[in-house]
């Protein structure tokens, strides 16, 4: 009978020590910048990582570094390890960023079930500049912190944080998510000395047509 219920308590400890020294994996969005071996994603989701994995939708996983971190303002910046075999469109960040009155914006979710008939799902909603970030009026699901927030010209006006995110970073009040904007992913690429085009580098008349070249872009990021 004791040596019964040593068992058990001996068993119990080692549950409770494996399951201290288990890490957590967390899954968020990031998006392809500069040459195509570079991501940018939220610190949030990297900062305590062991290991990053960047999904490519049909495509094998590439691990990646973090070789830029800001906590202030919840921005990363990844390097892969090696290029990826998709074919990418060189995103434009928009200079501008959003005006005073609320405009029309959007993003594009990675695709869950990652098989070729699964497409990135369309998220379309509005944006204001009523504080330090973008506030956003669109929905989402938390894996879509880190996904690029596109405007109506189709450049990247800021990087989509959802509520929780948004407020482990920054005195953001409100039950609704946000956007870093543009301006200080630009500052964040200047320090990695990454250029993106300030123009779009092929003629894309259509939403559509935009979609079908940027998706992607568009990453699953797995922080083990």
């Amino acid at each position: 009978m004791l040596k019964g219920i040593g068992g058990f308590f001996l068993l119990g400890g080692l549950l409770v020590i494996l399951m201290l020294n288990t890490h957590s994996t967390l899954l968020g969005s990031g998006f392809l910048i500069g040459d195509g071996a570079h991501v940018f994603t939220y610190h949030n989701l990297v900062k305590e990582a062991e290991g990053i994995a960047v999904k490519f939708p049909n495509e094998d996983d590439i691990e990646a570094e973090v070789v830029f971190h800001d906590p202030a303002s919840n921005l990363a910046i990844l390097k892969l390890k090696e290029m990826p075999k998709v074919k990418r469109q060189p995103l434009v960040i928009s200079r501008n960023g959003l005006g005073p009155k609320s405009e029309a914006v959007f993003t594009l979710g990675y695709p869950w079930t990652n098989t070729f008939q699964d497409q990135h799902i369309l998220l379309e909603g509005s944006a204001d500049i009523t504080s330090m970030l973008i506030d956003l009026k669109m929905p989402l699901d938390p894996v879509y912190s880190g996904s690029p927030l596109f405007n109506a010209q189709r450049e990247v006006t800021g990087m989509i944080l959802l509520e929780n995110h948004a407020k482990a970073a920054f005195p953001v009040k409100g039950s609704h998510h946000f956007a870093i904007p543009s301006s200080l992913l630009e500052k964040a690429l200047k320090a990695v000395k990454i250029d993106m085009p300030i123009h779009q580098t092929e003629d894309i008349s259509t939403r559509d047509e935009f979609i079908v070249k940027s998706r992607n872009n568009i990453v699953l990021i797995e922080a083990r």
